[in-house]
C-alpha cells in the first residue's frame, strides 16, 4: 500500500466502492431525486454516512450540491436518473462548471445486457454531458474506486468543476473486485523563488497608484486572511468580483467596491482600473465580468497575476503570472512595514458609487435599493445570504455588504435563474448554525416554488425576501434603453406569502420599509421557514444598471 491509501476495502458492492471513496475525499453530502437505476447508489452513499437530499427537481438538486460545496469547499455528489433525470440537471452541471464547483455526478444507465438495444429514456449519456463538465466516462466496475478517484482529482483541481461517472444499473448492484479506497493526493505548498519574490515586490514598490482586482480563486481556505495582511500592509485599495465579495470586508477603508455586471457602475470602476499604474490580479477569474471587461487594459499595463494555477484565457493581459500556493505567496509580498500611500481617491469613488446605487422614494411600493440597505444593516458575521438572476441581484451586489469570505453565495459564472432558494437550502444544511438569506426576484420565485416545500419539509429556518414587482426587470430594463416596448416581460406574480403558508412555513407580504424591516427582524429571530413577499418599485434600477 502507499501512503495514500488506506486498508483493503470491505464494501461488497461497486456502489460501496464508489460511496467509500466519495467519503475519504470528505463528501458529506448527496442530493439528487431517485430512479430505479441509482438506488443502489443512494443507499451505499446513506450507509457510508453521506445524507441523501431529496430535491424537488434536478436543476435545483445541482444547486443545492453548488451551494454545499460553496460553502465548505468538500465534493458532493449529484444523483440525477437516467434519461429525463440527468437531462433535466444539465442547467444545473452547467452552472457548476461555470461557478468552479467541485461535483461528483452519480448517473445511472440502462443495465448492460440491455445496451444498444433497449431505447426507452436511452440517449447518450456522456456525449450530452461532456460539454458542461470537466470530465465524463463510462464507470469501469473492475476499478470502480481508482475511476472515482480519479474523477474527485478532475473534480477538485484548479479551478474546481464537476466530474460525471455514467453507472450501468447492473455494474452498480455487482459485487466489487477487492480494493484500497484512495485518498485525496498530498500536495506540497508552493512559494514563490528569492528572484521571483524580489523582482515582483520591487514592481508593488514602484508603483504610485496600485490596484487589486479580487475574484473567486481568493475564496479558498488561507487566502483572506494572508490578502487582508497584504492590502493593508501595502496600502492597495481593491475590487471585488460579485461572488468574492467580503474576502476582504466591503467595510475596509480600502475597499472600492464590486465590479462585473452594472453597466453604470462598471463605467465608474473603469475609471479606477485606467487611473492605476499597476493592476494585482489576486484569483481574478473573468468567468464573472460582463464583456466590457474584455480588453480591459493593454498590453503595456504592468500587471501581476496571482492565483493557484493558469485559466488560460485572453480576455485581458495578465502580464507576469506567479502560480502557487497563494497564502504563502501573498505573505511573500506582504512587507514587515506597512507603506505610506496616497489612498484619498478611494472614498470619492465610494460616494459616487453609492450616489448610483443609492434608495429612491416610491410611493405605495418599496424602493429595492432601500429593500437592501435594510439588510446590509442587519447583516453579521454569521449571516449566508444567497442572491437571484436579475436586476436585483446586480443592485444587492452593490448595495449589501459582506463581511466575511463567501457571505453572498449567487450564480455569477452561467447566472442561473431559480438558483437562490435551492442555494439558501444548501447552504443551510452545510452550516445550521447559520441565519441564511435568500434574495430573490419574484420570475426566480416562479422557477423554486417546489423549493419552498423543501426548506419547509426539512423544518430549516430560511428567510426568503421575495422582490415582487410583477416582471422580469432586468430584461424590461434592457428594452427600455433599446427603445422597444415591453414584451413578453409582464406576468402576474402569486401571492408568495399565502404559498408559503400553505406549504407549512411563514408568510407575510409588506409594501413599505418599515414593514419589511419590522418582518425581516421577526423572521431572522424566530428561526422558522419565512417567506416575506415586498412589493418594491423597479423604477429606479434604470438608473442603477
Amino acid at each position: 500500500m502507499t501512503a495514500h491509501e488506506t486498508a483493503p476495502a470491505t464494501a461488497a458492492k461497486v456502489a460501496d466502492q464508489i460511496a467509500a471513496t466519495l467519503k475519504a475525499y470528505g463528501g458529506a453530502f448527496a442530493v439528487g431525486i431517485p430512479g430505479n437505476d441509482v438506488l443502489e447508489t443512494i443507499r451505499a452513499c446513506e450507509d457510508q454516512g453521506i445524507r441523501f437530499v431529496l430535491a424537488k427537481s434536478e436543476p435545483s438538486a445541482a444547486f443545492i450540491a453548488d451551494a454545499i460545496w460553496q460553502v465548505t469547499e468538500r465534493p458532493v455528489a449529484l444523483i440525477p436518473a437516467l434519461g429525463p433525470g440527468l437531462a433535466n440537471a444539465i442547467s444545473g452541471l452547467a452552472g457548476a462548471l461555470m461557478e468552479r464547483s467541485a461535483l461528483l455526478v452519480l448517473t445511472g444507465e440502462v443495465a448492460k445486457p440491455q445496451a444498444d438495444i433497449y431505447t426507452h429514456q436511452v440517449f447518450d449519456h456522456v456525449a450530452l454531458a461532456k460539454p458542461v463538465v470537466k470530465y465524463a466516462a463510462d464507470l469501469n466496475g473492475q476499478r470502480a474506486a481508482q475511476q472515482t478517484a480519479k474523477a474527485l482529482d478532475v473534480a477538485l483541481a484548479y479551478p474546481a468543476g464537476p466530474a460525471m461517472l455514467n453507472i450501468p444499473a447492473d455494474v452498480n448492484r455487482q459485487a466489487a473486485k477487492p480494493a484500497v479506497i484512495p485518498q485525496p493526493p498530498k500536495r506540497p505548498r508552493i512559494a514563490l523563488t528569492a528572484d521571483e519574490a524580489a523582482r515582483l515586490n520591487k514592481l508593488i514598490d514602484e508603483a504610485a497608484r496600485p490596484l487589486v482586482l479580487i475574484g473567486r480563486g481568493a475564496l479558498r481556505q488561507g487566502v483572506p486572511e494572508a490578502l487582508e495582511a497584504f492590502v493593508d500592509a501595502r496600502q492597495l485599495p481593491f475590487f471585488a468580483t460579485y461572488k468574492a465579495k467580503g474576502v476582504v470586508s466591503d467595510k475596509h477603508p480600502l475597499s472600492l467596491g464590486a465590479v462585473g455586471l452594472s453597466p453604470i457602475v462598471d463605467a465608474v470602476n473603469l475609471k479606477q482600473v485606467d487611473a492605476a499604474d499597476l493592476l494585482v490580479l489576486v484569483g481574478f477569474d473573468p468567468i464573472e465580468l460582463r464583456d466590457a471587461w474584455l480588453d480591459a487594459w493593454g498590453v503595456e499595463r504592468r500587471v501581476i497575476s496571482l492565483d493557484w494555477g493558469s485559466l488560460d484565457h485572453r480576455v485581458f493581459p495578465m502580464g507576469e503570472e506567479a502560480f502557487g500556493d497563494l497564502p504563502t505567496v501573498l505573505g511573500q509580498l506582504t512587507p514587515a512595514t506597512a507603506t505610506r500611500r496616497a489612498t484619498g481617491h478611494v472614498a470619492a469613488h465610494r460616494a459616487e458609487v453609492a450616489a448610483i446605487v443609492r434608495p429612491r422614494d416610491p410611493v405605495g411600493a418599496i424602493s429595492p435599493a432601500g429593500l437592501f440597505k435594510a439588510v446590509s444593516d442587519r447583516v453579521r458575521p454569521d449571516w449566508l445570504m444567497t442572491v437571484d438572476v436579475g436586476a436585483h441581484r446586480i443592485l444587492a451586489s452593490h448595495a449589501v455588504d459582506c463581511v466575511t469570505p463567501g457571505q453572498m453565495l449567487q450564480s455569477n459564472g452561467l447566472c442561473c435563474m431559480g438558483y437562490a432558494v435551492p442555494a439558501a437550502i444548501g447552504a443551510q444544511l452545510a452550516r445550521p448554525d447559520k441565519t441564511v438569506v435568500a434574495l430573490v426576484g419574484d420570475g426566480c420565485m416562479l422557477m423554486s416554488l417546489g423549493d419552498l416545500a423543501l426548506a419547509a419539509e426539512l423544518d430549516l429556518p430560511l428567510v426568503v425576501v421575495v422582490l415582487n414587482d410583477d416582471a422580469l426587470s432586468l430584461i424590461k430594463l434592457k428594452q427600455a434603453k433599446m427603445q422597444m416596448a415591453p414584451q413578453a416581460v409582464d406576468f402576474r406574480s402569486p401571492r408568495f406569502a399565502d404559498i408559503a403558508r400553505g406549504m407549512g412555513g411563514e408568510g407575510v407580504r409588506v409594501d413599505n420599509l418599515a414593514d419589511f424591516e419590522a418582518a425581516l427582524d421577526a423572521a431572522v429571530a424566530r428561526r422558522r421557514f419565512t417567506v416575506i413577499d415586498a412589493v418594491v418599485d423597479p423604477a429606479e434600477y434604470l438608473e442603477q444598471m
